[in-house]
């Protein structure tokens, strides 16, 4: 019960302090919790016996959790095309000649 409370405390920890020093604040809010709530998640998949041994392990596995979902939410912002609608068909009804006889 400890190890899951101790988890809680780093995800609540990260989620403030990473909203605390953004400008946009519920971007914040949703990659923090996010973030960190998967990082811990997968910390205790992955290694359930370091997760009961560790009490610094949570904390670890909320930082870097969130540090990769920011990271990769800056990249897919980053990157213009994701979002733009796709360019329209070059219009050539300029270059239809007509020939009189």
């Amino acid at each position: 019960m400890a190890t899951l409370l101790n988890a809680l405390v780093a995800i609540a920890a990260v989620t403030a302090a990473l909203t605390a020093t953004s400008l946009d604040r519920r971007a914040a809010v949703l990659l923090g919790a996010t973030g960190s709530t998967v990082g811990a998640f997968l910390a205790w998949v992955i290694a359930p016996a370091a997760w009961a041994g560790a009490p610094f392990l949570p904390w670890l596995a909320a930082v870097l959790g969130t540090a990769v979902l920011v990271a990769g939410w800056s990249a897919v912002r980053l990157y213009d095309g994701v979002f733009a609608p796709p360019p329209e068909p070059s219009d050539d009804t300029g270059a239809v000649a007509t020939a009189r006889w």
